[in-house]
């Protein structure tokens, strides 16, 4: 998200209250396709075909910030120890999360396919049990055993409005189509995400619900040459020249810094899934000097090659902490093993 979708879409200002008012017809036509292209899938008119594997799919109703990427990541890695041949497939919009998701899961194939249905595909025949897809929730021509909703608690808010007045890809009437909606926090308190959960609770009192911490489990140097990571180490204490941050919510990212006791000189925020220029990667190795950096890990993907061994970088690494339904987890992880081996490692 950039810094003027963050204004816009708090109503910051007095400029961006009246570009506000002006998006109404906008949104309006946004929500009545919203609207009219779930009505058709919900009454057969456009078509959802089965997964040819066990598959859960992890998504959100807003544009970014909730932790999928994170979340997805728990998942896939939860079904691998579990002794499941688990892939993740995704569109791999920005080309990072690719990246991302490989360092995080070493031993889970990552599948990217804009025909999310053919990726799967492309999973079984290399001998996939089971699938993972991140941000899939809206791409219903596949039919997920399991649905997961992300819902990011420092975002909720009573007013929610639709693209591209805001950042809310559809109604919360969405919901009705998920197997679990997760409140997920970085820098809320646990009373917060609470309230948030009990608002769910209220809007869908059948629909079960969990929430979930995701934290900062430590830093590891990213080495650009060889696309590693080594062992996470403890954050507090360490200082780093410059911190940088191409997602969607970067304040986040810095708050969780400053809250682990890791000291920066700068903060410097990009829009999500950000292409750094020659010009940005130059401004950002004369700001360090030769020191050291701290950056997300889908910034350090493409940052990594372009800076050289010159800069050190650090990363921090999130881990998923489940405060409320970690049955409700288990209950869907099971709900997946017991899909019929008929769907599991067939060949398409």
């Amino acid at each position: 998200m950039s810094d003027w979708h963050q204004r816009l879409w708090t109503v910051e200002g007095p400029g961006y209250r009246l570009l506000s008012a002006l998006l109404v017809p906008a949104e309006m036509g946004y929500r009545l396709g919203v609207s009219a292209r779930a009505w058709m899938y919900d009454h057969g008119f456009l078509s959802s075909a089965d997964a040819p594997i066990p598959t859960l799919a992890v998504g959100n109703l807003t544009v970014g910030g909730t932790g999928k990427t994170p979340v997805t990541a728990w998942f896939a890695g939860t079904l691998a120890a579990r002794g499941f041949a688990a892939a993740v497939v995704m569109r791999g919009y920005g080309g990072d999360e690719v990246q991302v998701h490989r360092l995080l899961n070493p031993e889970v194939p990552v599948h990217v396919s804009v025909d999310r249905t053919e990726g799967v595909r492309q999973a079984q025949r290399d001998g996939a049990e089971m699938a993972v897809l991140d941000d899939a929730f809206q791409h219903r021509a596949l039919r997920a055993d399991v649905n997961l909703v992300l819902v990011a608690a420092e975002e909720w808010s009573a007013s929610r409005r639709l693209l591209p007045r805001g950042p809310w890809r559809e109604p919360l009437t969405a919901l009705n189509r998920a197997d679990l909606v997760i409140t997920t926090r970085k820098v809320a308190g646990r009373g917060q995400a609470a309230q948030v959960t009990a608002s769910l609770g209220e809007l869908c009192p059948s629909l079960p619900r969990a929430e979930a911490y995701i934290g900062l489990a430590g830093l590891a140097s990213y080495d650009g040459a060889s696309r590693q990571l080594d062992t996470p180490k403890p954050a507090r204490g360490l200082h780093c020249a410059l911190a940088v941050a191409g997602v969607a919510r970067p304040g986040a990212v810095f708050a969780q810094l400053a809250e682990a006791g890791v000291t920066v000189d700068d903060h410097w925020s990009f829009p999500d899934h950000h292409s750094y220029s020659a010009e940005e990667v130059e401004r950002i190795l004369r700001r360090t000097a030769g020191g050291s950096l701290v950056a997300t890990l889908k910034d350090a993907v493409k940052l990594g090659t372009a800076l050289g061994p010159e800069i050190e970088i650090y990363v921090p690494l999130q881990t998923v902490e489940w405060e409320t339904g970690r049955e409700e987890v288990d209950r869907l992880l099971c709900r997946l093993s017991d899909v019929p081996r008929s769907r599991r490692g067939q060949p398409a």
